[in-house]
């Protein structure tokens, strides 16, 4: 099984990863790397990702700015409750007490607002002296999916079939970003707030899913229009009871569909979008679901949940198989085929791997295969400094073509770059350590999905900065032969790679899995000592 200390080392401090070529990341100073990468992909594909200040004139105060707007025949209670559907119940109290004395609003409740207000400060106040209680990490908490994210970009995510990408910025708007455009649209909605998640919609001009708390928000951009700021009418929700708090969304393929999940409970909703109308296609129990992902041949969604569950769905029907691990799953990828899915959980770091088979049903393995152990290590660069790269991991990203897989760390400044074949079987090769700035810690990672040959992987940083990754290299058609044989002490497949039994259930009819699978003979894993057994 291949492990982080096959891998070449990172560049040493001070020089960043600029771009790969023939498999071979190369490392150069920062002013140099930026330069390259601008060289390498060209004026028509080259974008450079800034996230400025919009000229805003703000008022002395929220209550003057609220005044201005007040009718004259606005009643005080009208006053307190419009204060508090604007700004929540502190805002209605204090409206309570400077509405003292007028009319239909008694002394005493404006009395007893003041009091109100007060024990909150206390207590408040109070709470700054109590210990504060652990944080249990969930994946459906916004914050915790970017933590570590000091800058104003959190995630990029890019078109399918254009040069373009869209930012998530930490005021829950969204830059939308083309090359060779100078206009950047910015998405604003009052009811965008709490992004979870965002994807466009493929084989459509520029439509962008925003996952959110009020729902999806489907923005309807117009590709030659001059416009910056779209209004909110080019904006329509897609709202169901299930899912809001949207925590993840993904789309068909081809479009047409929509799969989401929310914090509200375990059922997988799927949204016909052009006729705005929803159906719920499994209700269980699973707790909150954290990943909802379609398969890119459209025949399955897989769908993970905060209480260790994974379900993989047919989507014909519906059915499901489902398999129980230790802790929740934090990201998963499927192949450019859809037949075979790697994920990872929130504290075991490795790397897992799941095979499906072509047909009728989910058609999944009953062992999930460990491809690559990712334990925390100390590497030594180039200079003799060392420097700790792997342990939990944050997030997966494959390349539209599965040549290329990228692994973000939950706590090191460090990507892991693998080499990947899929055909016949899943084979890992090393890359490389991919390393930004000093002290720049990588927040997500996103591949670039319009490209015929290469990669382009885009890095957001803990700095708010975004770089591109240029790899320039040959097909895997044209590598099998060489570059993987040449590595083939770190190559790992399903049947040579250790197994790792998982709880399997199917939960209608048990799919037939051929003998391709069934020869695996489960073994314990060297790196937790156990195995995930049926009861």
């Amino acid at each position: 099984m291949i492990t982080l200390e096959h891998l070449p080392p990172p560049p040493h401090f001070g020089h960043v990863t600029a771009f790969e070529n023939d498999g071979v990341l190369q490392a150069l100073e920062g002013g140099d790397a930026l330069n390259t990468t601008k060289k390498l992909l060209g004026d028509g594909m080259y974008i450079e990702v800034e996230v400025g200040q919009e000229p805003v004139r703000t008022a002395r105060s929220k209550q003057e700015a609220r005044d201005a707007f007040y009718a004259h025949t606005e009643t005080p209670w009208q006053r307190v409750m419009f204060a508090y559907h604007e700004e929540g119940w502190e805002a209605a109290l204090q409206e309570m007490i400077r509405c003292r004395g007028k009319g239909g609003l008694h002394d005493l409740a404006s009395t007893i607002a003041a009091v109100i207000l007060k024990m909150s400060g206390f207590i408040a106040k109070a709470q700054n002296f109590l210990p504060s209680p652990k944080r249990t990490k969930s994946p459906t908490d916004t914050h915790l999916r970017w933590e570590g994210c000091g800058g104003s970009i959190m995630s990029v995510s890019w078109h399918p079939h254009t040069n373009t990408l869209a930012a998530v910025i930490c005021d829950d708007t969204v830059r939308v970003f083309t090359a060779g455009q100078p206009n950047k649209p910015l998405l604003k909605h009052r009811l965008q707030n709490s992004i979870t998640s965002i994807a466009w919609m493929p084989y459509s001009a520029l439509v962008l899913g925003v996952g959110c708390e009020s729902g999806v928000l489907l923005w309807h951009l117009d590709p030659i229009s001059v416009m910056v700021r779209p209004s909110g009418s080019c904006a329509t929700l897609l709202s169901h009871y299930a899912t809001s708090p949207v925590t993840t969304l993904s789309w068909h393929p081809k479009g047409k569909m929509l799969v989401c999940g929310g914090s509200a409970g375990s059922q997988v909703v799927v949204w016909d979008v052009w006729r705005e109308a929803s159906v719920i296609v499994h209700s269980g129990s699973g707790g909150t679901i954290t990943t909802a992902l379609w398969s890119p041949d459209s025949s399955r969604v897989l769908v993970s949940y905060t209480s260790k569950i994974i379900r993989v769905f047919e989507t014909r029907s519906w059915r499901y198989e489902e398999w129980r691990v230790d802790y929740p799953v934090v990201s998963a990828v499927w192949s450019s085929r859809g037949h075979l899915l790697l994920f990872v959980t929130q504290e075991d770091p490795v790397l897992y791997h799941l095979a499906f088979l072509p047909g009728e049903g989910v058609g999944g393995t009953q062992v999930a295969a460990q491809v690559a152990d990712l334990t925390y290590t100390a590497v030594t660069m180039h200079d003799g400094e060392q420097i700790g790269v792997g342990g939990a991991v944050k997030q997966l990203a494959w390349d539209p073509r599965s040549e290329r897989l990228a692994v973000v760390f939950r706590d090191t400044e460090c990507i892991a770059l693998f080499h990947t074949h899929t055909h016949p079987s899943l084979h890992l090769a090393p890359g490389g350590f991919i390393r930004g700035e000093p002290g720049h810690v990588p927040v997500s990672v996103n591949f670039q999905q319009n490209l015929t040959s290469g990669a382009v992987l885009s890095v957001v940083w803990s700095s708010g900065r975004v770089t591109h990754l240029p790899m320039r290299y040959s097909s895997q058609d044209q590598v099998a032969a060489t570059s993987f044989h040449n590595t083939s002490s770190f190559n790992t497949s399903i049947s040579q790679a250790p197994q790792h039994h998982l709880h399997h259930h199917h939960s209608l009819a048990n799919a037939t899995i051929n003998s391709y699978f069934t020869n695996v003979s489960p073994i314990s894993s060297p790196l937790t000592g156990q195995l995930f057994t049926s009861p």
